[in-house]
């Protein structure tokens, strides 16, 4: 993950953060959430808030990332397309302005069915606190 702008910038402005998705995009994605930026703090270089993480996650035209599961949980906000996650093996169909869960240690993977147009999904977790914690851990599916 990544943070898309400079050390002054205390704005996430959505045109900026799409332009650095799409610059991303052109390289190979990773496997489980294809095209990822993590919001920082400029100040700390930490997560963008003490105890949760922000970011924007792109899925390419017809992506499927890989089943992995952590312990932290995770809320999305579908800013632009349209997909489906499955989480412990039932599929959730999602669109723009549709908001989906993951819990934690839930298996779940992502799916942009579109042939033409990026899914954009805004992110919030608390990854920070359960590192903070000790208790953060992840886990690649078969």
């Amino acid at each position: 993950m990544l943070v898309p702008g400079g050390e002054s910038e205390r704005v996430f402005k959505h045109a900026r953060t799409r332009r650095r998705l799409d610059e991303l995009a052109a390289d190979d994605g990773d496997p489980f959430d294809d095209v990822a930026l993590e919001f920082r703090n400029p100040l700390s270089g930490g997560a963008a808030l003490p105890t949760i993480g922000l970011g924007m996650q792109m899925l390419r035209p017809g992506v499927q990332t890989r089943a992995h599961r952590h312990t932290s949980s995770a809320l999305y906000h579908v800013v632009n397309g349209s997909g489906t996650t499955i989480i412990d093996g039932e599929p959730f169909s999602w669109e723009v302005r549709d908001f989906l869960v993951v819990p934690p240690w839930a298996w779940h993977q992502h799916r942009n069915p579109s042939r033409t147009e990026p899914a954009v999904l805004f992110q919030m977790n608390d990854v920070p606190v359960m590192k903070a914690l000790g208790l953060y851990r992840e886990e690649a599916g078969r």
